[in-house]
């Protein structure tokens, strides 16, 4: 599958890998990754961060995103990948969703796929989304963060 992936994908450049991007059959298998990331990486009981790293293609997704916004930085700690993986994820199901019902969602670009301030403008819009991740500690506000330590 990954040799696939590299063809049908990687090969198109870093654009390929926006959610928006992707045919339907890459969104439905990358989609099915990012829901196994989630649900083995967070606990409705307990906020945990991520400690396992997820599928390759989903990394070498998210590397190659990183790649592209900082060319001449190449060295990320895990949890700094782990984060980026469960935003990709999180970016990848908002897709998934938007064309199922067209909810109307900002797309994403290289420059801000990576980024919850991204996703957290969809409190506007979508709140309960962005309660629905509040409440299964993937999207941790700030103030929330400080309040569990």
């Amino acid at each position: 599958m990954l040799s696939k992936f590299g063809n049908e994908v990687l090969l198109h450049g870093p654009d390929a890998l926006l959610p928006q991007n992707l045919n339907n059959e890459w969104l439905d298998i990358l989609q099915k990754m990012a829901g196994d990331f989630l649900d083995a990486s967070y606990d409705l009981k307990d906020c945990k961060k991520p400690e396992d790293v997820a599928d390759l293609i989903l990394s070498i997704c998210v590397s190659e995103i990183l790649r592209f916004q900082h060319v001449d930085k190449t060295d990320i700690s895990i949890e700094a990948m782990l984060e980026n993986i469960t935003i990709y994820s999180v970016s990848l199901l908002i897709e998934a969703v938007e064309r199922e019902s067209n909810i109307g969602i900002e797309q994403p670009t290289l420059e801000d796929i990576l980024s919850w301030d991204r996703i957290m403008r969809m409190r506007g819009t979508n709140p309960k989304f962005v309660e629905a991740l509040e409440k299964a500690c993937i999207l941790i506000i700030p103030e929330q963060a400080s309040s569990k330590e």
